[in-house]
């Protein structure tokens, strides 16, 4: 009876910090190669900004087609300071639980929801008013592609916070809360890959 009560409350058969450790080493390895990725971006994005080969960067109007400028990187450094309102609040949240109040983490880590959604909202607001496409240059495939990868940094986000929002609404984190010391790593992650994003669309 004790062996089946005990394999229902803890299915791991390993202790709680065990677990929380392996997952939190889990998220660090899933990080460290979307360092790699981002800036693998931002040498390819700096790179071909100096070859401008066939003066393809920003192309020259021709007959079929107008001239493509540069748009201004002002939308990519708001999306940064939502989703900075976002890190501030979830640390708050953190900071919260580790001193047992459960009400201000629900709080702090809605308001981190609500910075996630409306950071996403923005950036895929910004696709549609953009006035060129992924094939118009090499400016243009790497501003799209930056934009994609912010995007599903943000989708990530959004979904992570939520999960995490609505556990700690079922007071989930009472006994440990090592599931917001990962959301705060992957909070942190998240905020500077969108600055490194909009530190490079400044460069046109």
């Amino acid at each position: 009876m004790s062996v089946d009560t005990h394999a229902q409350t803890n299915p791991h058969h390993e202790h709680p910090d065990v677990v929380g450790s392996r997952n939190r080493l889990g998220v660090v390895l899933l990080i460290v190669a979307d360092v790699a990725f981002a800036l693998s971006m931002l040498f390819t994005y700096f790179y071909l900004k100096a070859q401008n080969v066939n003066d393809m960067w920003l192309p020259a109007a021709d007959g079929d087609a107008p001239a493509i400028l540069p748009v201004s990187s002002a939308t990519a450094w708001k999306i940064s300071a939502v989703a900075a309102i976002g890190l501030l609040s979830h640390f708050m949240a953190l900071r919260n639980v580790r001193r047992g109040n459960q009400s201000n983490l629900k709080v702090f880590g809605f308001i981190a929801l609500l910075a996630s959604l409306i950071a996403l909202v923005i950036q895929i607001q910004q696709f549609g008013v953009m006035p060129f496409t992924f094939y118009n240059g090499t400016y243009a495939s790497c501003w799209y592609l930056f934009a994609v990868v912010n995007t599903v940094h943000l989708i990530l986000t959004a979904f992570i916070a939520l999960g995490n929002w609505n556990r700690s609404r079922l007071g989930l984190y009472k006994s440990d809360h090592w599931h917001v010391v990962i959301v705060n790593v992957w909070w942190v992650w998240m905020v500077v890959s969108s600055l490194l994003g909009a530190f490079a669309l400044s460069f046109t």
